[in-house]
């Protein structure tokens, strides 16, 4: 039974309620030792590690972050999938970083195997920065939308996303 649980002692932050509603010190609890209980991959149970320990079965593993926090996915609700290669580039009007860097990235986005291996690299970037969702930008290829997707489906995740849709000055595809 011990496989189906599991309990992650560290700092805590999660939100309970919408600030606008009751007001910024009431939206959310933060546990400095705090426990999070899993059991069949669901939270069971969040609180103070000093009152939660001493009501676990002896057999549920403890795993402890000290000097950690653990918070919620993070939702980020604007990105571009295939820019993941050019992040960094230099600034220029923005005709002209599309134009120099943006097109030309996006273009190898027809290839299934270049996407493939992006999403993967994209995705695993999402992940260790926290990110859980995101409402993500494609290129003109349905080969990048195919590709971010089939990751995503791999790995069970809730994302948005979808092909760019451009009238102006995008490049033939």
């Amino acid at each position: 039974m011990s496989a189906t649980r599991k309990a992650y002692r560290s700092a805590i932050l999660h939100s309970i309620a919408d600030p606008a509603e009751v007001g910024i010190e009431a939206s959310f609890e933060y546990f400095e030792d705090g426990l999070l209980v899993v059991e069949n991959g669901k939270i069971s149970r969040v609180g103070h590690a000093g009152d939660l320990l001493p009501t676990l079965p002896a057999d549920i593993e403890v795993v402890h972050y000290q000097d950690k926090l653990i918070t919620p996915g993070f939702i980020d609700t604007h990105i571009h999938f295939p820019q993941t290669g050019m992040i960094g580039s230099y600034g220029e009007q923005l005709l002209d970083w599309l134009n120099t860097y943006t097109f030309p990235c996006e273009k190898q986005f027809a290839d299934k195997a270049h996407a493939d291996k992006v999403a993967r690299i994209f995705i695993e970037e999402l992940l260790r920065n926290g990110t859980t969702t995101a409402l993500v930008f494609g290129s003109v290829h349905p080969e990048s939308v195919n590709a971010f997707f089939e990751e995503a489906e791999r790995l069970d995740l809730r994302m948005i996303a979808g092909k760019v849709m451009m009238d102006r000055n995008a490049p033939t595809t």
